[in-house]
């Protein structure tokens, strides 16, 4: 027994030391004293509320409203091709020409036919001429007279047939050369020199350039919207003057791929230097009737299917969340719905680094609203929408 209490006697003491060091290790952590929490610098912005003329935009792109594939009437070889892509063409120009010289054969045979189909009704006008001599003077019978008269009806047939075979023959010859129905552009070639093609097989792709469109897609949260307006301007990515346009065509189902429905508007009065696959903006304006507000995208804090800005209390140097609905967005500002009061401070920069209530230090404007009002509504009033940046849609 004595053994045994020899060896208890330093663990109860070993214990003991070990509670006194942690009793003075939890005494100096709770006398640590509290971090202060850190005051975020940040940028802002003092909106002002103005007339804004909101605006769907949607890239499109310049088609002609009439592409015609071209192909020849007949078959054969073709020897000449006289287009390549690019190149303007007239109404009636020749294109491209096959070997005439089976056609030409043609019709010449059609040619000797009516040759001798008139000289068989010649003869057979003469013979009738006769036979109605003899009838008259009683020397043949009535019988007769009728064959020859039969005969003689059957030549003049012949000589009609043989004449719209020569014409057939004749308009087949003209075949052997392609030429353009309309002024237009040449945007493509579907055959070369030497190749044997088909009657009906495309040979050369012409757009008429008289009438253009701009093809374009339209989001279906906005397909009633467009098709109210009607009316609509493009402007081109070169540059130059808007150009009015007319909706025309907006497709009755929407694209598999993009769930959008394609549509088209008509160019009016639209001038040469408008070329077929030029990048183009569809605009539709649609006016407001109560003043909007105005911010950088940066503004901005998407938390899943909404969107929200901070909003600064000069007098606590707080910031607060306030959700907001985006109308239409460019790539730097946003139009957002009713709701912010005139004059509100509207943090700028650093959105996602802060909290409710959260202390802020100002660090500088991006520039009040007020003082740059007719710019931003001449701005705004061009501000491209896009259903994938709203936050409703």
């Amino acid at each position: 027994m004595s053994g045994f209490w020899v060896h208890a006697r330093p663990s109860s003491r070993l214990l003991a030391a070990i509670v006194l060091v942690g009793v003075a290790l939890v005494g100096c952590k709770r006398s640590e004293p509290p971090v202060a929490e850190a005051v975020r610098p940040v940028r802002t912005q003092i909106i002002s509320l103005q007339q804004i003329e909101l605006v769907g935009a949607y890239p499109g792109e310049v088609r002609p409203r009439i592409e015609s594939t071209l192909a020849f009437q007949v078959g054969g070889k073709l020897v000449q091709r006289l287009v390549q892509p690019g190149d303007p063409v007239k109404a009636g120009q020749m294109l491209a020409r096959v070997d005439p010289q089976d056609l030409e054969l043609a019709e010449s045979a059609a040619r000797a036919e009516l040759t001798a189909a008139d000289v068989e009704r010649a003869r057979a006008a003469a013979d009738l001429a006769r036979f109605s001599q003899l009838r008259d003077s009683g020397f043949i019978s009535k019988a007769e007279f009728d064959q020859r008269k039969a005969a003689h009806d059957a030549a003049v047939a012949r000589v009609a047939q043989a004449r719209a075979s020569l014409r057939g023959q004749s308009n087949r010859a003209d075949y052997a050369v392609l030429q353009a129905d309309a002024a237009g552009v040449v945007t493509g070639v579907d055959a070369e020199v030497g190749q044997v093609v088909a009657a009906g097989q495309p040979v050369v792709r012409v757009a008429r350039t008289a009438e253009k469109e701009v093809a374009f897609l339209i989001p279906e949260g906005r397909l009633q919207t467009v098709r109210q307006l009607g009316e609509a301007e493009v402007t081109l990515w070169t540059g130059g003057p808007a150009l009015r346009a007319t909706v025309r065509e907006i497709s009755a189902t929407a694209d598999p791929a993009t769930r959008a429905f394609p549509a088209r508007v008509q160019l009016h009065d639209a001038p040469e230097s408008v070329q077929f696959g030029m990048t183009a903006t569809v605009r539709f304006a649609t006016p407001v009737d109560e003043p909007l507000a105005q911010v950088p995208l940066s503004a901005l804090l998407r938390e899943g299917d909404r969107t929200a800005v901070w909003i600064l209390d000069p007098a606590t140097m707080t910031v607060g969340r306030r959700p907001v609905d985006v109308q239409t967005m460019t790539d730097k500002q946003a139009v957002l719905g009713p709701g912010l009061q005139d004059g509100t401070e509207v943090v700028t920069a650093g959105v996602h680094l802060l909290r409710d209530g959260q202390k802020v230090n100002r660090l500088s404007h991006d520039g009040d609203a007020r003082r740059d009002s007719a710019a931003s509504s001449s701005a705004a009033a061009m501000l491209p929408l896009n259903s994938g940046n709203t936050a409703r849609e």
